[in-house]
């Protein structure tokens, strides 16, 4: 990836303030012209980026990199490859982090960047709050969606992570500096933060939404799980920055002290255990909730100021996501005011809740992919129809195991009619997924239909006036992964095609 050319003497001086630097066997007057983290990408005169990944060794590619012309390499350990200078640093992803904001020219400086973390509900979080700033600053959003621009344009990243590597990020926040762009609102997903790919920027604004069971498979613990999340604090631009943090969900009051101004944000269900701060604002609350199949509506109380909002999206865990993005921009100096007025303008997002068809039946589909969202959703739709919840969802494969009874028990307990089927199995057999699912499920009568196409024909056929289809886990997603092939799978052109053929797959 090109960037500015730099000279190894000045990414030393970086390297060393960050107290990342073991060793260098570079010259310091060798020049850089740009950087990599991917050997089949890198060109002649970049910095090839190597440290110990969880599956890969990088450090293996150093005489590949060496043959394509790498100018030099960052590395956690010397190796014996002729002809690449080498620079030994302590943390091979968090210097790789840093090299690579060095190498563009430090684009997050020039932006104000609000961060948004927790299990569930950064997507739709980063969205209103990506609504919320953008008629105040040329605004961005990036995340699981993809990079959203100030025009509201949503574009999508080839790497499909959440939260992008060290490099990918860097351009992109790069690029986004270059085009006028002043304000970033992103998702900082638990690998990101436990992999340091954030490492490279400052955050002026961080927001943990909840922290529910997901990602074990990859967190030995809650408690790492949670201790991966907090990283985000030691992220901070100043002691100024803000810390917005969800007060009803107790596991954020075991968060280290936080350095920011904490503003905690409740809608009154919970506890209200603060965190340690020594700088605390005003709570940001959400009073006289009501939620019907319009929207919501509360008193949006701060400061000892309510003001009125009409929130046109369902459910009573989007009056969290909307309060989360509310505490966000009153961060960001916006006043309660223009918040509320532009809250009640808010857009659906996109595979969060959406309606894909209306008749014959209503068809929703929602990227709830762990107990607690499915719950959520569950709770939210019942309401909504006077009839059954049918209900088609899976697990994803190659991920925590431990989730799926738990999601079977969910769906047994909320939909009339629950339809076990695949998710992206990837590398797993689906069957056996489904198997792990049903263990939670015993005592109910679910249905089992491994095609998840089919399973969403049997649901549409089997509804009747009044129920609702409800179809959990892809949510925006346009594919199923399958092995390691990503497959196309687009649930609203699907559903689509089974209404046309009358519901038959």
């Amino acid at each position: 990836m090109r960037g500015r050319a730099l000279s190894v003497s000045r990414l030393l001086a970086v390297l060393r303030d960050e107290d990342l630097l073991v060793e260098s066997r570079a010259p310091e007057d060798l020049s850089l012209q740009g950087v990599s983290q991917d050997s089949r990408d890198l060109e002649p005169g970049d910095l090839f980026l190597a440290w110990r990944g969880t599956s890969l060794d990088a450090h293996e590619f150093l005489p590949v990199v060496r043959e394509k012309g790498a100018a030099a390499a960052l590395v956690e350990d010397f190796h014996d490859v002729e002809g690449l200078p080498q620079i030994r640093v302590r943390d091979g992803r968090r210097a790789a982090a840093v090299a690579a904001h060095e190498m563009m020219g430090r684009p997050g400086d020039d932006l104000r960047v609000l961060a948004i973390t927790g299990t569930n509900g950064k997507t739709t979080t980063v969205g209103i709050l990506h609504h919320l700033l953008r008629e105040a600053s040329s605004t961005a959003a990036l995340g699981t969606l993809g990079l959203t621009g100030p025009d509201g344009v949503i574009r999508r990243l080839p790497s499909g992570l959440t939260t992008p590597g060290p490099v990918s990020l860097a351009r992109i926040l790069a690029d986004l500096r270059d085009e006028g762009v002043r304000t970033v609102a992103m998702e900082a997903s638990s690998h990101a933060l436990e992999q340091r790919r954030l490492d490279g920027i400052r955050v002026d604004v961080a927001c943990f939404t909840n922290l529910t069971r997901d990602h074990l498979d990859y967190h030995p613990t809650m408690e790492a799980y949670r201790e991966a999340k907090a990283h985000l604090l030691t992220l901070l631009r100043s002691e100024e920055s803000g810390v917005v943090v969800n007060v009803d969900d107790p596991n954020w009051a075991a968060l280290p002290e936080i350095g920011g101004r904490l503003l905690p944000v409740t809608t009154g269900e919970g506890d209200g255990r603060l965190p340690p701060a020594g700088n605390v604002l005003p709570t940001l609350r959400a009073r006289d909730v009501e939620v019907g199949p319009q929207g919501a509506t509360f008193q949006l109380v701060w400061s000892e100021r309510s003001v009125p909002v009409q929130l046109p999206l369902l459910g009573a865990f989007n009056v969290e996501n909307a309060l989360m993005a509310a505490g966000a921009a009153l961060a960001s100096g916006l006043d309660l005011d223009d918040v509320a007025t532009r809250l009640s303008r808010v857009p659906q997002p996109l595979g969060r809740l959406e309606l894909v068809a209306r008749a014959p039946v209503p068809v929703l589909l929602d990227y709830a992919h762990t107990p607690d969202a499915l719950a959520r959703l569950l709770d939210t739709v019942r309401p909504l129809c006077s009839g059954r919840v049918l209900l088609v969802f899976g697990a994803g494969g190659d991920r925590d195991r431990a989730k799926r009874p738990e999601m079977g028990r969910v769906a047994a307990q909320g939909a009339h009619l629950p339809i076990v089927t695949s998710d992206n199995p990837r590398t797993e057999d689906p069957d056996a997924i489904i198997d792990e699912i049903l263990g939670g499920m015993e005592g109910s009568e679910p249905h089992r239909i491994t095609d998840r196409r089919e399973a969403i024909a049997y649901a549409l056929a089997e509804a009747n006036p009044g129920d609702m289809v409800v179809l959990a886990g892809k949510g925006h997603e346009t594919y199923q992964v399958v092995g390691r092939e990503s497959r196309p799978f687009d649930e609203r052109v699907i559903v689509r095609e089974l209404l046309e053929l009358g519901g038959r797959a």
